[in-house]
């Protein structure tokens, strides 16, 4: 098996160790462009992963981070909103990144780690070479989530739960603090129906979640490790973020980790001199 190397990072003044688990061969480099389709969660904002942009440019990848329908305004926004056309937004989002590059990796939080795992499944998505879930919504930590869809029809908005550890990371956050409950029941039943897929992923995946996310499971990102049929997989535990990891105290660690799976598949013209020297 390939070697890979794990990092130690320091942020908020205190150092970060993430666990890795890894099984499978390493996916092997290439100069061939790469691209990265960027999605954000459910009631969030591009910016809640935006802060990855940096790291991208600075590798000189290209991306698209589209805002999916019903988000950047209010929440009355996501009336009528589906899971539907949250994948459609997505899908339109990687087919103009495919004018532009040879391969795409999906980095997807929460929500988007769920349109990123169903776009790997898309035949249509052939570009697709690796993915990265962060806190993939497949399931939900909160007691009334199974009893949404007759909450709906009396209930028609409901508050957001608490996505931070630590506070002062949220100052800058713009999540909807409610949202519609019907588009909740959406998000539900999209989960719902990827959960027995997820033996069909065949891609490299990288599967990032906290052990302290408020709202998504840490068991689902476990069971998603063990799952897949990938010929790659890693699984990266943090201890002290909340559910929003690109925002959250150890979103340099996200970011980091994030990059490093990225440059299995991508070796830019001065990484391939170097190897040769």
């Amino acid at each position: 098996m390939q070697a890979c190397h794990d990092q130690t990072h320091t942020i908020c003044n205190a150092t970060s160790y993430p666990v890795i688990r890894k099984r499978g061969t390493c996916p092997q480099g290439s100069t061939t462009p790469l691209g990265v389709l960027l999605l954000h969660g459910f009631t969030s904002h591009p910016t809640c992963v935006s802060d990855l942009l940096p790291f991208l440019e600075a590798s000189h990848i290209d991306y698209e981070m589209p805002c999916l329908r019903g988000h950047g305004g209010v929440p009355e926004d996501l009336i009528g909103v589906t899971s539907a056309m949250w994948y459609e937004d997505a899908l339109e989002a990687l087919h103009k990144l495919e004018k532009r590059v040879d391969r795409i990796i999906v980095v997807g939080l929460s929500m988007g780690g769920v349109v990123t795992l169903q776009l790997s499944l898309d035949a249509a998505c052939s570009k697709i070479v690796g993915c990265v879930t962060w806190a993939a919504a497949l399931d939900f930590k909160h007691p009334l989530s199974p009893l949404v869809k007759p909450l709906s029809h009396i209930f028609k908005m409901w508050p957001g739960q608490e996505s931070f550890n630590d506070k002062a990371c949220k100052k800058k956050c713009r999540n909807y603090p409610k949202f519609p409950t019907k588009a909740f029941v959406s998000l539900y039943d999209y989960a719902k129906s990827m959960r027995p897929r997820l033996h069909e992923i065949k891609v490299p995946l990288c599967v990032i979640h906290s052990r302290r996310d408020q709202v998504i499971p840490y068991a689902i990102s476990e069971h998603l490790f063990e799952t897949v049929s990938s010929p790659y997989c890693e699984l990266v535990t943090l201890e002290r973020s909340g559910h929003e990891l690109g925002q959250d105290c150890e979103a340099q660690t996200v970011f980091e980790q994030t990059m490093r799976f990225i440059h299995y598949f991508y070796l830019q013209a001065s990484d391939t001199s170097s190897s040769e020297a």
